[in-house]
């Protein structure tokens, strides 16, 4: 994608009031920064803005600058919009149960960086060489020339910084690093971030960690590590769903693991799988069940009980390893 690409973007935004930002399922880090900033921007240049999460936002996150903005779908269901901005989402399915509402919209602007992104909208602004969507709403303020103030750029830091690992991933550029550090000129402090973001664990997430490496089991001769959340190992850990976050690198960063795997049941018909890699392209896994991602890191949703879709997976799984080696 280039700047003309973006500049489109940007175009749509200046023209427009009444926007509708809205997040996927399950927030991270990048969803909730990329969507606060831009609705902090828009307002900004006196637009009428809403922004929505299909989900709450994990309270790690709400020392982020006005998150009373959030508002739950139910509350701005009924409100009419000129723009529709969808941010960090591969697919349409992540944004149920707006996406029967958003998949009849024309003005649908798409926003993202996942290599397996359907390009849903009537624009799309997909740039896969992005580290985080928060990169990519750096770039295209930058474009539009609004002012970066240090709300906005605190928001972009936590964008930038968790979808990268704290700059641990491959997708940790130079580009990234002299972003970053525009916004620690602003007055972001990292170490702050990181208190708030991974110092933070609440007593049922610390729980759930102990009650998940219980389940914790290898396939494919060791190359494959998965663990398993239950709804039962929830409630028995007092946990909640943004609890979850993380856990499947215990399974990743064992040595000699290629791909860790978590399995985690959302009710009796329905699995969330994620994937995680240091190297095996897992959005091709994802792919096979209708999900995605990125190269080392994707998921996908399957309407299936959890025993049917742990089976099935993991023989997919060491075929897809095997087909790997083989080549």
């Amino acid at each position: 994608m280039t700047e003309k690409d973006l500049m489109k973007a940007a175009d749509l935004l200046q023209k427009d009031n009444n926007i509708l930002i809205a997040s996927h399922l399950n927030p991270d880090g990048d969803s909730v920064g990329s969507a606060l900033a831009l609705t902090l921007a828009l307002k900004g240049l006196d637009k009428k803005v809403s922004l929505t999460t299909i989900e709450p936002v994990p309270s790690k996150y709400l020392f982020l600058p006005q998150t009373e903005l959030v508002k739950e779908w139910k509350e701005v269901e009924g409100d009419h919009f000129n723009l529709f901005v969808v941010l960090d989402c591969s697919d349409l399915k992540r944004l149920e149960p707006l996406s029967d509402y958003l998949s009849k919209k024309d003005q649908l602007l798409n926003i993202d960086h996942h290599v397996t992104n359907q390009y849903f909208g009537f624009y799309n602004y997909v740039n896969p060489q992005a580290s985080s969507v928060g990169e990519i709403i750096f770039e295209l303020l930058k474009l539009m020339k609004i002012e970066i103030n240090y709300e906005i750029a605190l928001c972009l830091y936590v964008a930038i910084s968790t979808d990268t690992g704290s700059f641990k991933f491959s997708n940790t550029t130079p580009r990234t690093h002299r972003i970053v550090a525009e916004l620690i000129e602003l007055g972001v402090d990292p170490a702050e971030v990181n208190r708030n973001v991974y110092e933070n664990v609440s007593k049922g997430g610390v729980m759930l960690i102990r009650e998940a490496l219980k389940t914790l089991e290898f396939d494919c001769q060791d190359k494959i590590a998965y663990l398993t959340i239950t709804r039962k190992i929830m409630e028995k850990a007092g946990a909640r769903e943004e609890d979850t976050e993380g856990i499947i690198n215990y399974a990743r960063n064992i040595r000699g693991v290629e791909v860790g795997i978590l399995f985690r049941e959302i009710s009796k018909g329905k699995t969330r799988v994620a994937f995680r890699s240091h190297d095996v392209d897992v959005s091709k896994l994802a792919a096979i069940y209708e999900g995605g991602g990125h190269p080392r890191a994707a998921g996908c949703q399957v309407d299936k009980d959890l025993a049917t879709v742990r089976r099935v997976v993991l023989k997919q799984a060491r075929l897809f390893i095997n087909d790997l080696k083989n080549k």
